[in-house]
């Protein structure tokens, strides 16, 4: 049975913070990380639209000129990112720890 390289989770997290999905690529999960980087790529192209018109809204007359369903989806979106990349964080960390101690499945 060979061996698996050891991992760096420290590593594996940094990348999952620089863009969810890269953690779980470098532990060698290429479809969860695949997956995850598709579904951060869909939530970005979701919250274009309200984040193009939250920065005309704010241009033209400040935050307060931003209307509440698009002030709402900003805030949801911001949400999301923190979660997904929060998630990836600790899924990559968690698992660069199991392969460095063969117990992973």
């Amino acid at each position: 049975m060979e061996k698996k390289k050891r991992k760096l989770p420290y590593l594996a997290a940094g990348l999952s913070l620089l863009f969810p999905g890269l953690g779980q690529i470098y532990n060698g999960q290429f479809k969860k990380g695949l997956s995850l980087l598709a579904l951060v790529f869909v939530v970005n192209l979701l919250a274009g639209d309200p984040m193009e018109e939250a920065v005309e809204a704010t241009k033209r007359g400040g935050v307060e000129d931003i209307p509440s369903d698009t002030m709402i989806l900003v805030l949801g979106y911001g949400l999301a990112m923190i979660f997904l990349v929060g998630l990836s964080m600790y899924d990559a960390n968690a698992t660069a720890r199991k392969i460095n101690e063969d117990r992973l499945d």
